[in-house]
This record gives C-alpha cells, sequence and structure tokens, in this order.
C-alpha cells in the first residue's frame, strides 16, 4: 500500500509544500527493495547512458555523497548494513559494495531504492552536475545535465511565475542540519518504472473507461527529499517510487472526492503537460461515482 496521497484535502495547489523530516527517516525500505535494486541494475546494464549521468570533475561530490550516504545506513539501519573494508556491506542481499573512483555514485544503486541527483552553486544558481535516475516519472536526465534548476524546470507549466525565485532561495538558504521532502503524484497508463518520456502525450490512455480505469490507470507518487551536505555547498536531491492500480489506491469515498477535486482544479496547461486529456472524462466519471 501507498504510504501517501498527496492530493488529500483536494483542491490544486502549485507550491513547494516542503516539510521538514528526520534524519533517521530520510532513506525508505519496502517490500519491493530487492526487486527494485534489481531493476536498477538491468537498467544501468542495458541503459546506463540514460539513467546515469555526471559532469567532469563531478567525481569527488559524488564520492562526498556516497560516503554520507553509507555513514547514514550503518548509523540508522545496522540491521541492513555493516561497514566493510572500505565499502558497506548489504546484509540483504550479502553484497559488500564499495565506490567506483570513476563514477562513485553509481554504487547507490545496490544500496537504497531512492535515485539521487547532485546540484551544486553557480553564476545562474544550482546546478545539476551528477544524477542516478533508473526510475525517471517523465524526466529525461540527459537533456538536463548541467543546466540550473529554471532551466531545468522549462517545460513545467507555471514554474517560472510561481516556484523558481522561492526555489532558487530554498536552494541558497539550505542548512545541513534541515532535511526536507514532499510527495508528488502523476496518474500513468503505463507501470513501468522507467518512463523518461511521456508529458504532453495527447494519446495517452486513449484505451481506458470508466469500466476498467480503475484496474489500468497507476498512481505513481515520488516521495522526494532535499537536504545540503555537511562541510560543502551540494545539495542532494533523492525521489523514491511508490506505486500502485487507481482502484488499491483510491479506495474510499474521501479519496475519491480528493482526487476529483483535485484534477478538476488543476489549470488546463497543467493537464496537458501531466498527459490527463486522453482520460480526464473516464477518470472523471469513474471518481464521481465512488465520491458519492
Amino acid at each position: 500500500m501507498i504510504p501517501y496521497f498527496p492530493p488529500q484535502g483536494g483542491g490544486y495547489r502549485m507550491s513547494l509544500g516542503l516539510r521538514v523530516l528526520d534524519d533517521a527517516d530520510w532513506i525508505e525500505f519496502g517490500s519491493d527493495y530487492e526487486s527494485d535494486l534489481a531493476e536498477k541494475a538491468r537498467l544501468i546494464h542495458e541503459h546506463r547512458a540514460q539513467v546515469f549521468q555526471m559532469l567532469p570533475g563531478s567525481e569527488p561530490a559524488q564520492m562526498r555523497q556516497l560516503r554520507f550516504l553509507m555513514d547514514h545506513l550503518i548509523r540508522h539501519q545496522p540491521d541492513r548494513f555493516r561497514a566493510e573494508g572500505d565499502g558497506v556491506r548489504n546484509l540483504t542481499t550479502g553484497e559488500t559494495v564499495s565506490p567506483d573512483p570513476s563514477a562513485p555514485l553509481l554504487a547507490a544503486t545496490r544500496l537504497v531504492q531512492e535515485d539521487m541527483t547532485i546540484l551544486e552553486p553557480s553564476p545562474e544558481g544550482f546546478r545539476l552536475i551528477a544524477g542516478l535516475v533508473t526510475f525517471p516519472t517523465r524526466w529525461d536526465l540527459t537533456s538536463k545535465m548541467g543546466k540550473p534548476l529554471s532551466r531545468i524546470h522549462d517545460p513545467v507549466p507555471g514554474y517560472a511565475d510561481k516556484l523558481e525565485r522561492p526555489m532558487d532561495r530554498l536552494f541558497a538558504g539550505l542548512t545541513d542540519d534541515r532535511l526536507l521532502w514532499r510527495a508528488n503524484y502523476s496518474l500513468l497508463d503505463d507501470p513501468a518504472l522507467f518512463q523518461p518520456g511521456g508529458h504532453f502525450k495527447t494519446g495517452a490512455g486513449a484505451d481506458l473507461t470508466a469500466g476498467n480505469i480503475g484496474e489500468k490507470l497507476w498512481f505513481r507518487v515520488e516521495r522526494q527529499t532535499l537536504r545540503r551536505l555537511p562541510d560543502c555547498e551540494n545539495v542532494v536531491f533523492t525521489v523514491r517510487i511508490h506505486q500502485g492500480l487507481l482502484q488499491d489506491v483510491v479506495h474510499s469515498a474521501e479519496r475519491a472526492a480528493d482526487l476529483l477535486s483535485a484534477t478538476r482544479a488543476m489549470p488546463d496547461d497543467m493537464k496537458r503537460y501531466k498527459s490527463l486529456p486522453g482520460f480526464e472524462a473516464a477518470l472523471t466519471e469513474w471518481l464521481e461515482a465512488r465520491a458519492s
């Protein structure tokens, strides 16, 4: 069961919506841990250039992040990880994970379900210098590498007007003792974890009807965290994917009413961005029947 339901309360709000998170809760572990790690390994083998990108010279920042992650896992998950040599023993998989100095961040695929990116300050604002994104939700890592936040979010309707300045201020003001998180959701007609494209698809979900959408549409949540690494200005952004069928997630009249309210209030340009128009009528009918 997905532990988050972002449309709770209904309505549509374009805001950062960040909350403080306890350090011990930074990394999540679920029953799909081993299957997610196996899928990450497959994607690295078959699509490495799409799921891992780095700028030359980012290796020290990657190593700093990986060491910080390893220390965190050893400290907060002693039943799952222990220090071994220059790496970490994953007690679930039985593997000892040591970083490759030429691409340190890659080792994270053998430790955690989260994807992660590293950003550093630049004259244009914080820019993306390394990323390990095996489970993108319609997000193409290769086209984002090296760009500042403003250009990374160019395609997002309303970002420049409503979120660009607050986001830039947030990144500049982060301290290493304050961990933040938020949950974001999408409705997808494909259960694949690896989805690097799909925004503005006019034909998405064309086969969905009010009679089958509950068992064919996927409710996908990105649980996102943001933190600054100690003793440097680098910022780490992580994403953990949770997903389930619409009928399993929207299991009550209250949830149906909240999602119905959220989709109705969503601006048309955001609906197009999220590829909703192709199945919006079917979704509305399905939700109306359950919200009453």
